[in-house]
């Protein structure tokens, strides 16, 4: 609901509702006093200002400017709505045809015999995949480290990787942005610790792994090493973020700035 306002921040939204109305008043001030369109009762003013407002965003204005500061205070804002509407179609159309991975993916990967990967120490991952998600023992590849897994995928010799769950995190945050991992769909049991039944460690390793889930040891270990501050938890999600204020502060200015030029200009030739 409400997808059509997420290309944008709020601040871009405001920002831009803000030089909108600026630029509006700007042209209305430059052409009531001698442009019929922009002229007469103040109804027929405010209805062919707001009009021209809101038909500019789409090139859609019919209304003949006449002086040419106004032109120069028009230029700018159509710009500046070109750079705003190429940028919000193509945000919205990546945030509507975003890949979003499910269990029709991996029947995809299936049915199109594409290669996946998993690393050529787990065993365990090779039989779950072909156990389970009944991939054919061809279609699996192994992956020997970062590099191999990188140039695998680079050279679309490998089109999707099965990790266990700490060594995912840890490549995501050495390569933030340029892979996705899928959601907690496709996990599974951990790993455990195996003694000799009656051994007294049994117990006390137990103990230990409680208390320190308990006290957020564990969560703690996990935050400091598997995911480092200066990486975005957005690499773990495919979805399309909006774009902010900061994108294009540069443009808005401009913008204000070129009107408060027409603006001074006029007066100052009035007085």
């Amino acid at each position: 609901m409400w997808l059509f306002k997420q290309p944008f921040s709020w601040e871009m939204w405001l920002a831009t509702i803000c030089i909108l109305i600026y630029t509006t008043f700007t042209v209305w001030f430059l052409e009531h006093e001698f442009n019929p369109d922009f002229g007469g009762p103040l109804e027929n003013q405010i209805s062919t200002t707001l009009w021209f407002a809101f038909s500019s965003l789409f090139f859609a204005h019919r209304e003949r400017i006449r002086s040419n500061s106004a032109r120069v205070a028009v230029a700018a804002w159509l710009f500046l709505v070109f750079v705003l509407n190429s940028s919000y179609t193509a945000n919205l159309s990546s945030m509507l045809t975003v890949k979003r991975w499910s269990r029709r993916d991996i029947e995809w990967l299936k049915q199109n015999n594409l290669s996946v990967g998993c690393e050529n120490r787990s065993s365990f991952v090779r039989n779950y995949m072909i156990n389970v998600y009944k991939f054919h023992p061809n279609q699996i590849i192994y992956v020997h480290g970062e590099h191999d897994i990188v140039d695998k995928f680079k050279s679309k010799k490998m089109h999707a990787l099965f990790f266990e769950s700490p060594y995912e995190r840890v490549f995501l945050n050495k390569y933030p942005g340029d892979y996705t991992a899928i959601t907690a769909a496709y996990k599974f049991g951990g790993l455990g610790f195996v003694f000799q039944k009656g051994s007294p460690m049994a117990k006390e390793f137990s103990e230990a792994i409680l208390e320190l889930a308990e006290n957020g040891k564990l969560k703690s270990l996990e935050e400091q090493w598997l995911t480092p501050p200066q990486c975005s938890n957005s690499n773990r999600s495919p979805e399309t973020e909006g774009l902010t204020l900061p994108n294009f502060w540069i443009l808005y200015v401009m913008c204000a700035f070129i009107c408060t030029i027409c603006l001074v200009l006029s007066v100052s030739s009035q007085t």
